[in-house]
């Protein structure tokens, strides 16, 4: 039987349904008196998540329309978040997607739907880096997928959909530190703006911090490079040489709606290309006083993005 890891959640709030909680398990009773068209139940845990791993097992009553899993990236019933079900748009796992104003959609499924067998319990585990997104049932990985834009929210929780009961029983999480990706040519005076400025004030803040030259084991650099900025929670770019190299991995940050911090050396301003003069851009000069303001407008960036 697969193990269960990580930290117990056992405080739930009931955002829609009827459900019961123990410490140890929750159940689910179908929407209630106030029936909604879409029959969704949500019940959100107490503590906040962002990158790491959550997890439970899960007992369907019935498999036929009925889909249950753990939702995250959440603010509210009315904002953007996703989740990893069992039981979707007829296939045995799914990564979803909810849209304001347009119900839900699938991102990424596998597996027959004939496959799943009702009372049976479930191991599903999800692992969230960043935008990319990764779903093991009973072990065994089921997708993998990388989601359209970042996560808005730091709620989770349980996710069903139907009127039929769910069973979920040890509800887990592990947190790990969220990412964030340099992009910058690797050579002087950028080195030691790495070194001095960038990777010590996102490391206060408790990010991991990436850069591509730090990348080691087999593979495509290329394919490296993408992993790496769907996995982070934003990008900081140094733009002031133009580098074609820099500008690739900057446009597929911006593919994918990714934050992107943009420093610039004060004499390069007035060359920045069109397509990036409109977003905002920390400008910096290799003064000690032009150090301290990169420092501190970095921070505040960082911070913005993690919601404080």
């Amino acid at each position: 039987m697969a193990s269960v890891n990580g930290h117990v959640v056992d405080k739930w709030a009931a955002i829609a349904g009827r459900w019961q909680f123990t410490p140890t398990a929750a159940r689910y009773g179908g929407p209630g008196e106030t029936r909604t068209p879409h029959l969704v139940g949500l019940a959100k845990a107490s503590p906040r998540f962002r990158d790491g791993i959550i997890e439970c097992r899960i007992k369907l009553s019935r498999t036929e329309r009925t889909a249950a899993g753990l939702f995250f990236g959440f603010q509210s019933e009315d904002s953007p978040y996703m989740a990893a079900v069992i039981g979707a748009f007829g296939y045995a796992y799914s990564a979803v997607e909810f849209r304001r104003g347009s119900g839900w959609f699938s991102v990424a499924s596998a597996g027959l739907l004939s496959n799943l067998s009702p009372d049976v319990s479930y191991h599903l585990r999800v692992t969230v880096t960043g935008q990319s997104i990764r779903m093991t049932v009973d072990d065994v990985e089921v997708l993998s997928s990388v989601a359209p834009s970042p996560l808005q929210g730091t709620g989770f929780g349980l996710y069903t959909w139907d009127d039929a009961e769910v069973e979920f029983a040890d509800v887990r999480i592990s947190s790990s530190a969220p990412r964030v990706f340099v992009i910058m040519p690797f050579s002087e005076p950028y080195d030691t703006l790495y070194r001095e400025v960038i990777h010590p004030v996102a490391s206060n803040l408790q990010f991991k911090v990436v850069r591509v030259d730090e990348i080691s084991g087999p593979g495509i650099i290329l394919q490296d490079i993408q992993r790496q900025i769907e996995d982070s929670e934003a990008v900081v770019a140094e733009i002031s040489t133009q580098n074609p190299n820099v500008f690739y991995e900057l446009g597929y940050a911006h593919a994918l709606r990714k934050p992107a911090i943009l420093l610039v050396r004060g004499e390069e301003v007035k060359t920045m290309p069109f397509d990036v003069r409109s977003y905002r851009a920390i400008v910096y000069d290799d003064s000690i006083g032009g150090k301290k303001r990169v420092e501190r407008n970095l921070e505040q960036h960082l911070k913005a993005i993690l919601g404080e």
